[in-house]
């Protein structure tokens, strides 16, 4: 029924209007994905992580192209107004390893809350502009288990006889603010589908001290991060 009021609304317009209002309105209707979206995917960027990775720092587990370079994103968007779009989008670089027996977890996660305008370029191209700011957060943790003797007795009197082993370590954290900028290009597969590529930067304003490590301020990496480029290869999906 919906198609049947459609076809009808299109020979009206094809008669009375201009067929390049048709065109445009037939690209926008045809093309443009729903006002939710969500994104999944990843980016590449070449921060100087003094003190998060095996070159500067003998203690951290070895680091690669993975660990170093990577991000992982995902993100929602919802259409507010017929060429803005706003919303909240995550990359994380992540570092997995072992320190002694300990197990070592590192995670930096660029955090942003962005605002894009776009525009069909083509049938089935959009081009779109992103300003974001950013609350980053880092952290880094060491766990490992062992074995505690009391809790072990107080099993055994119980006439269980397990033996139990209890997960301890820490965790860092801290956050700091940011502001990232991107121009992008998505191609529609579907209205529901599209892949899209960005390309800009994240500028940080990380700074080593006030880490919180149990409630207390430490000093952490010197890590490099002030101005970074970035790009970013996402599926987009339409709700």
């Amino acid at each position: 029924m919906i198609m049947k009021y459609y076809v009808i609304l299109l020979i009206f317009l094809i008669m009375r209007c201009n067929l390049q209002i048709v065109l445009f309105l037939l690209l926008s209707i045809g093309y443009a994905q729903p006002k939710l979206n969500i994104q999944l995917g990843s980016g590449f960027y070449s921060p100087n992580l003094i003190g998060m990775d095996s070159d500067s720092n003998s203690t951290i587990p070895k680091s690669n192209f993975l660990s170093n370079n990577l991000l992982l994103n995902w993100g929602i968007r919802y259409q507010i107004y017929p060429n803005i779009r706003a919303g909240y989008t995550q990359s994380h670089s992540i570092h997995l390893g072992k320190v002694g027996s300990s197990t070592y977890f590192r995670n930096i996660a660029y955090r942003s809350f962005s605002f894009e305008t776009f525009y069909y370029a083509k049938e089935r191209i959009e081009v779109n502009f992103t300003l974001a700011p950013m609350l980053n957060k880092g952290s880094i943790s060491l766990t490992s288990k062992s074995e505690v003797q009391d809790l072990n007795t107080l099993l055994t009197s119980y006439k269980d006889g397990s033996t139990i082993k209890l997960k301890s370590g820490g965790t860092m954290t801290k956050t700091w603010i940011g502001f990232a900028s991107h121009i992008g290009l998505r191609y529609y597969i579907s209205n529901l589908t599209s892949i899209e590529a960005k390309a800009g930067y994240y500028l940080s304003s990380y700074k080593e001290t006030n880490w919180k490590l149990e409630g207390q301020k430490v000093t952490g990496p010197k890590m490099k991060i002030g101005k970074l480029p970035v790009l970013q290869l996402n599926a987009v999906f339409g709700l």
